[in-house]
């Protein structure tokens, strides 16, 4: 067991609630057994475990940590209410000061990197602002020379969450620099107060903003905010390696114009037979959907293989932590590449981290 984790769940308790604005809302935890809170990357997630009402079993989410790891007495969460959210309704009508939360280790591939000395931008939209005042914060807090741009899209002040917090980071960090863009302005707005442009970040933006392309680039936000900005950053010339992202969703969405699935696509080719012989041609079926088709060694896991037929699986993480894609397997073996933090119940496997070795069958 690494530094960063411990086994299983630990019980937290809120210590405090706050209102970030009509919409999100700050939860800081604080653990129970009042031992030290192990360090964490910034940028990564917390995966709890709800007891709601109603529901068969706990209710598995993965938040992000949205403050740097040196509050070493608490984390806290930031989130947002939406509409149709079981989880974020139930934190914010049901958790209150006092509640207890089981929370498993902090984990998450996406993080600062924190041995480079390469500018940064954060460029989140809405509350996938998040991990980026995690980053902010930190690199505030250890790196004051690295030269950071902060920028982040809302729709409103309504919904702008920790703007007077990042614009005293700003103040006080010349290394720092900020831009907030709101979608709709008020008269009540004061323009370098609450906002520095009306509209989207776009390429436009970017380039006037930013000068060049030497950057290491952050971006969490949306579906809409991600591919838009994501691809402004592509056609601008930007190295995509030098682009980083949370985006809980396959990688191929985000880029105009990839290729989406097709039959032919989900044969097996003679590239991938290197890639992961033990499976090529390996039958993968999803019983529950009455789907099937042969493995096909470019994809990653299993998730990313039934999106591409047409399921929507559960998921969160796809990190192998928060099990909300875990899932039955009636016949077969698996394998895992990398081997997930938590290892799944018995009789079952976490398709966002497996590879069939041989036919299988999943109760999908």
């Amino acid at each position: 067991m690494s530094e960063f984790s411990w086994e299983g769940s630990r019980v937290f308790i809120v210590d405090r609630k706050v209102a970030e604005n009509d919409i999100i809302t700050s939860f800081y935890l604080m653990p129970e057994d009042g031992k030290p809170l192990p360090p964490f990357l910034p940028g990564q997630f917390l995966p709890v475990e709800l007891d709601i009402p109603g529901e068969k079993g706990p209710v598995n989410r993965t938040y992000t940590l949205s403050d740097s790891p040196h509050q070493a007495d608490c984390y806290r969460l930031t989130i947002k209410r939406e509409p149709a959210g079981l989880a974020s309704i139930f934190f914010h009508d049901q958790i209150d000061v006092g509640a207890k939360i089981n929370a498993k280790a902090p984990g998450g591939k996406f993080h600062l990197n924190m041995g480079a000395d390469k500018p940064v931008v954060l460029l989140s939209g809405g509350v996938g602002l998040t991990p980026m005042i995690s980053m902010l914060n930190t690199i505030c807090e250890e790196d004051k020379g690295r030269k950071t741009w902060f920028l982040h899209g809302t729709r409103g002040r309504n919904e702008h969450c920790m703007g007077e917090h990042v614009r005293s980071l700003a103040a006080a960090n010349a290394n720092v620099s900020a831009h907030i863009v709101y979608e709709k302005t008020s008269p009540e707005d004061v323009k370098g107060e609450h906002y520095d442009s009306e509209g989207y970040i776009t390429g436009d933006l970017l380039q006037g903003l930013l000068g060049g392309t030497d950057y290491e680039f952050y971006l969490c936000g949306p579906p809409p905010f991600m591919k838009a900005v994501y691809n402004a950053l592509c056609d601008w010339g930007v190295d995509e390696n030098a682009i980083h992202y949370e985006f809980f969703g396959p990688a191929t969405v985000l880029r105009e114009g990839a290729p989406g699935p097709d039959q032919a696509s989900l044969m097996p080719t003679e590239n991938a037979a290197g890639k992961n012989a033990a499976a090529t041609g390996a039958m993968v079926t999803f019983s529950a959907s009455g789907n099937s088709a042969p493995w096909d060694a470019k994809f990653e896991n299993l998730l990313d293989f039934a999106e591409s037929l047409g399921l929507s699986p559960a998921f969160s993480c796809r990190s192998g932590i928060c099990h909300t894609c875990m899932i039955e397997l009636k016949q077969g073996e698996v394998d895992y590449p990398e081997e997930p933090a938590i290892p799944p119940d018995p009789g079952h496997v976490l398709i966002c981290m497996a590879q069939p070795k041989g036919d299988i069958d999943i109760d999908l």
